[in-house]
């Protein structure tokens, strides 16, 4: 009896099991279709964009004229940063100020409108290039140039066509993943696809180059437009920042910006049309993973504290990304870009070092002086002939900053080092900087939000935390988080 008790719980047991494997593969069957009509409805969705785009482009294109790049408005640096007087008291006066620009909210990268799908056939060949000596390569063919004929509105539409066909989604997804692997900001992905097309077009003023362009950033989620002279297209890059020496279209008061600055024309017809989820491009920073290729070893040495004593080495390739970027007024993004992995290395267990056991003044005052006095000073203009806010890494690879290079790097340290909040204060000609600290610290000083922000001025030779420079301690300041 127990035998056959046995055997009928077995048998039962099995054909649960074969029941229950063949109702997952009717659930994994029933899963794979509505895969595989999500992804073409998602395909279809993309064509008929595409298709509705090239259509458009057949129409007439308007007509604009440029507008003059907006110039970085001179800043009357002091040719000689002050010295502080060491017998001055501070003063413990609050610090007027008109307005404060609020802590840029994270803006997530653009994607493209629709899941990309394999070509219909493997990839043959993979093409490399070097973006900033960075080795990359994607999955385009040599065979897979296209041509325009000319620049009329119905040859770049065709050519916009065969750009549609499938095979150009690996080069996308290719794009895409390094946009991913080598943590590229929107300004970063965009001068990738640019050395790109250029190598694969073998030229730096290949039209096919522009509309290859301008077809990989639409497909990957980027408001941009395409403009034409006689002889040259071009790419407009609309931002959500402001762009200082670009000259650019305005077109429905957004400005759009020349990709290309070189070309001096003064009236472009453009082609004005948006594509699906397009979403405008952000100037904010991240460190790009770039091949590192070392500068030379440099010395920087704190007057007050000559234990602050490093020896630091830069990324040569990220120093070159920084010499393209475009230059704006907001100075948040400066700051928030922090510092690169290369230089934290060499930098970074020197001051955590120098600062540790320290009260939050002290340790504020070691990295004050630091900044103050282990970098030598110029104007932008002495240095480079024209107004150029720095980097971090940038303080360390050229020979001197001024007062906007000190306060971005100074409250990098501040917050990374400290976990102190931090602002920029940007006064007519100067910017400066504020910071929250937990103890009561005597100076000039904000309240914030109900918080106490004291004055840290890294440009003021020698003063310590809490004392605004003689000429602007009763000037109105623009506080930027």
């Amino acid at each position: 009896m127990k035998r056959l008790f046995t055997f009928i719980f077995g048998v039962t047991l099995l054909l649960v099991s074969v029941s229950a494997t063949a109702q997952d593969r009717d659930l994994k069957k029933e899963y794979e279709e509505f895969r595989n009509r999500a992804r073409k409805q998602y395909n279809d969705f993309r064509d008929r964009a595409n298709a509705e785009y090239a259509e458009f482009m057949r129409k007439a294109w308007e007509r604009y004229r440029v507008s003059p790049a907006i110039p970085i408005p001179p800043s009357p640096d002091p040719v000689e940063p002050p010295v502080f007087d060491p017998k001055t008291e501070p003063d413990n006066k609050p610090v007027p100020y008109e307005e404060i620009i609020p802590l840029p909210q994270p803006v997530p990268p653009p994607q493209p409108v629709a899941p990309l799908p394999p070509p219909p056939t493997p990839v043959k060949q993979m093409f490399p290039f070097l973006f900033y000596n960075t080795e990359c390569k994607v999955g385009l063919e040599s065979g897979w140039k296209i041509r325009l004929s000319d620049l009329s509105e119905e040859s770049i539409s065709r050519a916009w066509t065969m750009l549609s066909d499938s095979r150009y989604n690996s080069v996308i997804t290719d794009c895409l993943k390094l946009r991913r692997t080598l943590n590229l900001c929107d300004w970063a992905y965009i001068r990738l696809v640019r050395e790109m097309s250029e190598k694969y077009y073998e030229s730096s003023t290949s039209n096919e180059a522009v509309l290859f362009q301008m077809y990989i950033l639409t497909q990957s989620g980027y408001k941009v437009r395409i403009a034409k002279t006689n002889s040259r297209l071009v790419l407009l890059i609309p931002s959500r920042n402001t762009i200082y020496e670009h000259s650019y279209l305005n077109i429905g008061g957004v400005k759009y910006y020349l990709a290309d600055q070189s070309l001096k024309d003064d009236t472009f017809h453009i082609f004005d049309h948006e594509f699906p989820k397009e979403q405008f491009i952000s100037l904010q920073l991240e460190q790009p993973s770039l091949t590192v290729s070392e500068t030379s070893d440099k010395e920087f040495v704190s007057e007050c504290y000559p234990e602050i004593k490093v020896c630091v080495r830069t990324n040569k390739n990220l120093i070159d990304f920084f010499n393209s970027y475009p230059r704006t007024p907001e100075w948040n993004l400066y700051s928030e870009a922090s510092i690169s992995n290369t230089l934290k290395d060499s930098l970074y267990p020197v001051l955590c070092n120098a600062v540790a056991g320290c009260s939050e003044t002290d340790a504020a005052n070691r990295l004050i002086n630091f900044v103050q006095t282990a970098f030598d000073y110029q104007t932008d203009g002495e240095q480079f002939g024209y107004e150029r806010p720095l980097f971090g890494d940038e303080l360390f690879y050229y020979p001197a900053s001024d007062c906007e290079d000190r306060s971005i790097l100074y409250s990098i340290l501040v917050r990374e080092l400290l976990g102190l909040d931090v602002v920029l204060l940007h006064y007519p000609g100067h910017l400066a900087t504020a910071v929250c600290f937990n103890e009561d610290v005597e100076g000039d000083y904000l309240i914030i939000d109900d918080k106490k922000f004291t004055v840290c001025d890294p440009t003021y030779i020698g003063a310590p935390v809490g004392n605004a420079m003689t000429a602007f301690k009763d000037v109105e300041v623009i506080v930027i988080k």
